[in-house]
């Protein structure tokens, strides 16, 4: 019985390490995405703010808001002069859920050109670089690119 168990149990590891040998190759993720923003929308959880920040993963907060701002390049509202085209990442936690609760980021002041949205169920964007502002057939990569903010019932062209 003895010997039995032996080559059982060797015919099991040849089979395991011939399985895991020959199986399909998987590359290692390089990060887990957005640990930092993560961490911070737990803490600041349905407090009805929108934040953004210079570098990836929610570090280095330009600003944050409860409403909306036209303008980050001036000196008034709750963004101002130095956020103006520097947003890395982007952190919703508004509180409406059945209304105005996405927020529409535009690459000019005023609320215009291309355009993105950070609805209220994606929570973060942990880095813009991989995002694009669209308006028709008009695109542009979305990193350090935003000027103004509105909050919002729709979503259109969804960041991610």
């Amino acid at each position: 019985m003895r010997k039995f168990r032996t080559a059982l149990a060797a015919s099991i590891l040849t089979v395991t390490a011939g399985t895991l040998l020959t199986g399909p190759a998987q590359a290692a993720p390089d990060r887990v995405a957005g640990p930092n923003c993560a961490s911070l929308y737990r803490s600041y959880q349905e407090d009805g703010y929108v934040r953004a920040y210079d570098a990836v993963d929610c570090y280095e907060r330009l600003g944050e808001a409860q409403g909306d701002d036209g303008n980050w390049n001036d000196a008034s509202g709750p963004f101002r002069k130095p956020a103006n085209d520097k947003a890395t990442s982007l952190l919703n936690t508004g509180t409406y859920a059945g209304g105005v609760n996405n927020v529409m980021f535009y690459a000019d002041a005023s609320h215009e050109g291309v355009r993105g949205c950070l609805a209220r169920g994606e929570l973060y964007v942990d880095d813009l670089r991989d995002n694009v502002l669209k308006l028709g057939s008009t695109s542009t990569n979305a990193n350090n690119v935003i000027s103004s903010h509105l909050w919002t019932s729709g979503c259109t062209n969804p960041l991610t």
